[in-house]
């Protein structure tokens, strides 16, 4: 029989990766043979605690899990699924390079995270400098067209990667909407090219951390 720390990273991993506290509890339970100790909710959370060094209670062995607002936030990452996400099967060369998952950071008087603007250009290129929310094409004088280049889970305090999978082209007003959380990301109203996976586990983050906590305020 599996045990609790596997059940509890099987089950994150069936949501994306993160999740609220009672998700995680509903993921596990359906993964443990029935009847559930009285206690599971606890155990699963003396689990998360102890195997994350966000927690006062960590093993110092396992840093497995990650608090995603604090401890008491009551919202849990699995760290590993920040690692790599798979690019979409129907792609057998994708054009895209891998990015970067820890984009570099120069010191100055605080960590400036730079961008791999290649990366950029290549999936701007890739949809034609085309929002992908409302189609929007920005032309300019010179005869090239303007789009931005908007990551999914942000970079620096967020520790978003600077991926193909955690990129969206989005036109500056979608992606001051995006940045400030006043939309919510629909995988099925945006347009995704044949040759660029969106990473699912980005979406719930954008939805449940970003734009959560801005309409919660």
């Amino acid at each position: 029989m599996p045990t609790w720390l596997e059940d509890v990273i099987k089950g994150l991993n069936n949501i994306d990766g993160i999740g609220t506290l009672q998700e995680i509890y509903d993921a596990v339970s359906t993964l443990r043979p029935e009847p559930h100790p009285k206690s599971y909710t606890a155990i699963i959370r003396r689990t998360l605690e102890s195997n994350s060094s966000d927690s006062e209670a960590f093993n110092k062995k396992n840093d497995l899990f990650y608090s995603v607002n604090g401890i008491g936030g009551g919202i849990w990452g699995i760290r590993t699924s920040l690692n790599s996400t798979p690019v979409a099967k129907d792609i057998d060369n994708p054009d895209l390079p891998n990015g970067n998952q820890n984009p570099n950071k120069s010191l100055t008087t605080t960590y400036r995270i730079l961008r791999d603007t290649q990366l950029a250009i290549k999936i701007k290129k890739l949809y034609n400098n085309k929002c992908q929310i409302c189609n929007l094409t920005i032309p300019l004088k010179n005869g090239n067209f303007y789009s931005e280049a908007h990551h999914i889970i942000p970079l620096g305090k967020h520790n978003g990667s600077d991926t193909p999978e955690n990129i969206i082209v989005l036109c500056p007003n979608h992606h001051v909407m995006m940045d400030y959380g006043l939309i919510p990301l629909k995988i099925n109203e945006i347009y995704i090219h044949k040759k660029h996976n969106i990473c699912k586990k980005s979406i719930k983050y954008h939805n449940q951390i970003i734009f959560e906590k801005q309409n919660n305020l």
